[in-house]
């Protein structure tokens, strides 16, 4: 099967992401805020899935519903992680803003950054292959 060719700014989507799930990664080794590493799993999930969207030339709104961007790729195997883009959904907001600040565990956070590398790693894979 050939890859790909992928775009620069398909590319530059990539690399934000991967750059929030790093960021993730660093807080959860660090048991760093975990508010921000909530939100920094929701991003990488976010620009991945709109790298995607950018690779396949899909126009989308500035949005940051998770699971109203994965309905937008047409890819019928990322309604296997409904579940996870739903609840990755809630620290977009949640997480940032006061009064909702919230202290998640360390076994939150590793759930929630467990499915924000399955997803990220899924839409890669998809656009490596379209």
């Amino acid at each position: 099967m050939k890859k790909a060719r992928i775009g620069k700014l398909t590319a530059e989507w990539i690399i934000k992401g991967q750059n929030d799930l790093r960021t993730a990664e660093i807080l959860l080794k660090e048991k760093g805020p975990t508010d921000t590493l909530c939100f920094h799993c929701h991003q990488a999930a976010e620009k991945f899935l709109k790298a995607y969207l950018v690779h396949k030339r899909v126009r989308f709104e500035k949005i940051h519903d998770l699971w109203k961007l994965a309905k937008l790729t047409g890819k019928k195997d990322l309604k296997n992680f409904e579940k996870e883009l739903k609840s990755l959904n809630a620290y977009y907001i949640e997480s940032r803003y006061p009064p909702e600040t919230t202290v998640y565990t360390l076994s939150e956070c590793k759930e929630i950054y467990a499915s924000a590398s399955k997803i990220t790693q899924r839409v890669l894979s998809l656009i490596e292959k379209s």
